[in-house]
């Protein structure tokens, strides 16, 4: 009797140390399968702080990129504006360019006309021959005849050198005039030889002058007609007056100055050579021309409408048909 609890004794026993068995190989089979997890830890901690520093870099560079970004757009907007404002100017450039061409083109073909004028002129003049010559201009310098002012200015020394080429000798004197307002009425070079010295005299005189003032219509020719008149003129050499302007003189001095020019041409010392008054007008006015025409009959000499250069207006009111030394 005393041997069968024994026996279930020992069935107990047993069977907790199986259970307590099965449990710590579970156990130990769990701390196997997770001990590289634990081991690996500290490596993924400092892994996944790797990352986050990257993606902090990343979030940097992203928004570095988006300012490279709008400064290349502005960079690109801004050479956009000056490639338009380039191919404007280039416009404007090939558009002067193209005027230019076209205005060349009618200045070569101006200048060509003006050398035929002139090769033609050339050969009268030397067809011409011509004695000793007294000349005096008489000019309007008033505001109007500010063109004719500087053609002259530009001209007088080719004048007076074609002249020299073709007198013995040349005596050549100027009387400037303007209206009463100006502060000076008349201005005069004396006529005097033209050497190389009065020629530099009478150019320097001509360049100092300047057309203004003007205050009326009319202009005083009487009286600076009456200058040149009073100049010293030989009777060995002919002698020419050329009045060049674009308003008559006062209406009560019209006949005074036609007289004025008569007597110069008439009312000459025995065996005196002929002299003259020739007029260039350049104005517009019926009545201005007129004058002038009447004028240049009264002196003997020759009306010019002055529509080109002057140095062929003057050439040509000096070296008319009765110039030669039979006159």
């Amino acid at each position: 009797m005393l041997v069968r609890p024994r026996q279930s004794l020992e069935v107990l026993s047993i069977s907790s140390l199986d259970l307590f068995a099965s449990a710590l190989g579970v156990f130990i089979l769990i701390a196997i399968l997770m001990f590289p997890y634990y081991l690996r830890q500290p490596s993924i901690e400092q892994d996944l702080a790797g990352a986050r520093q990257e993606l902090s870099a990343a979030g940097l560079s992203a928004s570095a990129a988006r300012q490279s970004a709008q400064a290349a757009a502005e960079e690109r907007a801004q050479a956009e504006a000056e490639l338009a404002r380039a191919r404007e100017a280039l416009r404007r450039a090939e558009a002067l360019a193209a005027a230019a061409t076209g205005t060349l083109a009618e200045t070569a073909q101006d200048a060509a006309a003006a050398k035929q004028e002139l090769g033609a002129l050339g050969r009268k003049v030397a067809s011409l021959a011509i004695i000793d010559l007294d000349l005096v201009f008489v000019m309007d310098t008033t505001g109007s005849m500010k063109n004719e002012l500087r053609d002259i200015q530009v001209n007088l020394s080719g004048i007076i050198r074609v002249l020299h080429r073709l007198a013995p000798t040349l005596h050549v004197g100027f009387v400037a005039f303007k209206d009463k307002p100006a502060k000076q009425i008349i201005r005069t070079f004396p006529m005097a030889p033209m050497t190389t010295a009065n020629l530099e005299l009478m150019l320097g005189f001509v360049q100092d002058l300047r057309a203004r003032g003007g205050g009326d219509v009319p202009e005083p020719v009487d009286q600076a007609l009456r200058e040149a008149v009073a100049m010293a003129w030989r009777s060995e050499a002919r002698g020419k007056i050329i009045v060049i302007g674009d308003e008559p003189a006062h209406a009560p001095n019209w006949s005074r100055t036609f007289e004025m020019a008569a007597a110069f041409q008439n009312d000459l010392p025995e065996d005196a050579l002929p002299r003259s008054v020739s007029t260039i007008f350049s104005g517009q006015k019926p009545r201005a021309k007129d004058f002038f025409e009447r004028l240049a009959r009264a002196g003997g000499g020759e009306f010019a409408a002055h529509r080109g250069q002057m140095i062929e207006s003057v050439l040509l009111s000096v070296l008319h048909p009765r110039a030669g030394r039979g006159d």
